[in-house]
């Protein structure tokens, strides 16, 4: 989930429990500013390196990436992931890069400008932040029972995160931090919310928590984070919120419309 630190991004088969991350609050309500200058503010706003895409067929191969990833769904012990960049020194998955690289690209094409927060993040990275968390929460005055319970509504646990996966990116618009210190709610009031929503299926990556869905996901209501579930199963998911106006979960579209 966001935060900041320098995730792997070298483009080859990368163990995700292997980079050092810098100790900072990593969760979709902080910035994440991986792989920026160490002044990330005077970089935030400026144009993300163009990348090409180079789009795979669209088949139900994208079944690789049908798996509910969560606190109560870890990752394997011994999960890795070859990362292709997609944005800037952001980087996913290879399998799901290009479609990312494709639905950035359109959106400039159409006058939306994107700005990617957060994509592949390690383990360890996650570990860090979490932790690190966890601690800013306490010197605010929690319990540690508390900071611990708070934290893991929006961070989650080390191999539990999409991030981890590669699967998933953080959202915004370019000039999203110029009035904003955090991911917030308020996202969902700019156009570029609109437009992922309309949007961001036909690249196969759907929006992962959903107001309303905090039991079933088990984190807080996120308009700014995608992932990648595959084109034929986010045009699903996009059919069922067209007809009305329900955002399913992974976890509810695997039960209630995936037959394998």
């Amino acid at each position: 989930m966001g935060g900041t630190g320098q995730p792997d991004q070298s483009g080859t088969t990368t163990n995700s429990s292997a980079d050092t991350a810098d100790k900072i609050k990593e969760t979709e309500t902080s910035k994440d500013t991986s792989g920026s200058s160490e002044n990330p503010d005077e970089t935030i706003n400026s144009e993300q390196t163009a990348v090409t895409a180079n789009l795979p067929v669209s088949s139900n191969k994208d079944n690789w990436a049908l798996y509910v990833i969560g606190n109560d769904n870890p990752l394997p012990n011994d999960f890795t992931v070859e990362v292709k960049t997609v944005a800037g020194e952001r980087t996913l998955d290879k399998r799901c890069a290009d479609y990312a690289i494709q639905m950035l690209n359109d959106a400039k094409s159409q006058g939306v400008g994107l700005y990617v927060t957060s994509a592949y993040r390690s383990i360890q990275y996650q570990a860090d932040n979490l932790q690190n968390y966890i601690s800013r929460l306490m010197a605010q005055g929690y319990t540690k029972e508390e900071a611990t319970k708070q934290a893991h509504k929006e961070i989650a646990l080390p191999g539990h995160s999409e991030h981890n996966a590669g699967l998933a990116m953080d959202i915004v618009s370019n000039d999203y931090w110029s009035n904003h210190s955090d991911l917030d709610e308020s996202f969902d009031k700019l156009p570029q919310y609109e437009w992922l929503i309309n949007n961001s299926w036909k690249y196969g990556f759907i929006l992962s928590y959903p107001k309303g869905k905090e039991d079933i996901t088990g984190f807080i209501y996120e308009p700014w984070h995608y992932r990648f579930v595959g084109l034929e199963h986010a045009k699903k998911i996009h059919e069922v919120y067209e007809a009305t106006g329900e955002f399913l979960t992974v976890n509810e579209y695997i039960e209630q419309y995936f037959s394998g």
